[in-house]
């Protein structure tokens, strides 16, 4: 019985609360035995694992590990795996299948080499995580340093099967007229996808906007934040689940984000009637992964890329050739908008750098296990 002193632990999460039932595709077989869990934490050769019978650590089964092939045929947070219920090496279950995505958060690594990297799986939402300050890394495409960062993280969630949401945090810190002239700009910038894109105004300090945040992820709903250092998504993750499951640290004096979150976490949100969140470190970049992303419906990054620049897309359905490039190609829809004014030449110039910064080639396309 607790003395008061130290406050109760949460009630651990049941199946629907951790997304089993938002699923889709035919039920996996269980072997007797085994059960299903989501994983919460990913380790070198080790995952924590949350299900409704309490926390686990688990290691892949061998013939898991060997028949895979690809860095996305190993788990990663937010991944549906069967394991076993008893434990065996190492006091640990044995997880002994990755079960079938419904999305995936995917980004190029780093490095002279293409490779995928994982973020994160299963992720209904994808929320970016930016501040309203002039020198965001998101409003202003005029902003030092920005690049496209944001269009990426737009082309990734569409291509990976989540929704985009952007979250503009720490409102707290300028004054109403500058919050709404950021948002404003967020929405110039985002052309044609700001119908399709809400953006919410939050504060992790004194619990503005919160309420709209947490419903997002209710319901079995699971919302992944991402974005730069410093914008306070461990914060937000911090104030919905009504502890300090993540750590997070002050600004450093020059007034950039430090890296605090050094890895990815699952962590429950709201309750029996709510969701899950995934807190990522924070990524420079989030450029999409252009192969194959094992996803049962065909999706890849140019696909995303056309959902992000919905209005490019649509005039690129009149141009004169079906692999019109948009640039000098006679009879170009395109470049005739630009040409009158409907489009502006900047956003078609973002939409080219995108097309260039995407690597479609696929290095691991005829090699990918099944997982």
């Amino acid at each position: 019985m607790s003395d008061g002193s130290d406050p109760l632990p949460p009630p651990m999460p049941n199946l629907e609360q951790l997304g089993w039932s938002r699923r889709t595709g035919p039920a996996p077989q269980i072997p007797k035995g085994h059960t299903v869990s989501r994983v919460v934490v990913e380790h070198r050769g080790a995952y924590e694992l949350l299900d409704d019978e309490g926390p686990r650590i688990g290691a892949l089964d061998a013939a898991v590990r060997d028949a895979a092939r690809t860095p996305l045929d190993y788990p990663t947070v937010g991944d549906w795996v069967i394991r076993s219920l008893e434990v065996r090496h190492n006091r640990r279950v044995v997880i002994t299948d990755v079960l079938e995505r419904t999305s995936v958060l995917c980004r190029r690594a780093a490095g002279p080499r293409a490779r995928p990297q994982l973020v994160a799986a299963n992720a209904d939402i994808l929320a970016v995580v930016t501040t309203p300050a002039p020198t965001s890394d998101f409003p202003s495409t005029e902003a030092a340093g920005v690049g496209h960062r944001i269009e990426w993280y737009l082309t990734a969630a569409f291509a990976g099967g989540a929704r985009p949401v952007i979250v503009v945090n720490k409102v707290d810190t300028v004054s109403g007229a500058e919050c709404e002239a950021s948002v404003d700009a967020l929405r110039h910038r985002l052309g044609a996808a700001a119908t399709e894109v809400p953006i919410l105004a939050t504060s992790a300090l004194d619990g503005r906007g919160l309420d709209s945040l947490g419903a997002l992820a209710s319901s079995g709903a699971t919302v992944a934040f991402s974005g730069p250092s410093g914008v306070g998504k461990s914060s937000l993750a911090n104030r919905l689940a009504g502890a300090e499951v993540v750590p997070i640290a002050p600004l450093s004096p020059d007034g950039r984000g430090r890296h605090t979150t050094v890895r990815r976490q699952l962590v429950p949100v709201g309750g029996p009637a709510g969701g899950t969140l995934v807190d990522t470190p924070g990524l420079q970049d989030l450029i999409p992964w252009g192969g194959d992303l094992g996803l049962p419906r065909s999706v890849g990054p140019l696909d995303g890329l056309a959902m992000a620049f919905g209005e490019i897309a649509a005039l690129a359905q009149s141009c004169r050739f079906g692999d019109c490039a948009h640039t000098v190609e006679p009879d170009c829809a395109v470049t005739a908008a630009v040409s009158a004014g409907e489009l502006a030449a900047g956003r078609l110039g973002t939409y080219l750098e995108l097309v260039a910064d995407i690597d479609t080639g696929d290095p691991f396309g005829s090699q990918r296990g099944s997982g």
